[in-house]
């Protein structure tokens, strides 16, 4: 999993990156006599070694670099659709996607139909509850628009 061979070079390298810091060792045919050797000791240095790490992060609900939303797991897709007659539409829309979720493409709301801050808003809102169910969010959203709560959300929003 974490060992390669490099033919090239002659030596099997073992690598494990955690929280953006890459630890790697090389274990050459010269030192190991093998290449099977030198695989069983680079699985040896990974076994003993990878318990000494910092656990691993999780994912999930981790703000990136590469997040554009402001909300980790919202995210606004363009909605470009082209048909098979060779028109394109344009559908653009907020979408929440979470781990579990049972929409392939996650849960999204059109622009054209609530605007931009109104689809925002119910993305967040389906992300934290963790449900699909349109009629629920629909009156959660009913019942914040207008106050404090619904302009945090709104504030949350980068675009």
């Amino acid at each position: 999993m974490h060992v390669h061979r490099n033919v090239q070079e002659s030596y099997v390298m073992a690598r494990v990156m955690r929280q953006r810091h890459l630890y790697q060792r090389n274990f050459t045919l010269k030192e190991h006599g093998s290449w099977e050797k030198a695989e069983a000791a680079a699985k040896r240095w990974i076994k003993a070694f990878v318990p000494t790490l910092p656990p691993k992060v999780p994912r999930e609900g981790r703000l990136t670099k590469r997040n554009r939303s402001g909300a980790v797991g919202v995210y606004r897709s363009p909605g470009i659709r082209a048909k098979p007659n060779g028109k394109v539409y344009y559908c653009p829309r907020w979408v929440a996607r979470w781990l579990g979720c049972p929409l392939r493409g996650g849960l999204s709301w059109s622009v054209k139909q609530f605007d931009e801050e109104g689809a925002f808003v119910l993305a967040y809102l389906g992300l934290k509850k963790k449900s699909i169910n349109r009629t629920e969010l629909l009156a959660d959203f009913d019942s914040i628009f207008g106050t404090e709560e619904y302009e945090n959300i709104c504030a949350l929003k980068k675009m």
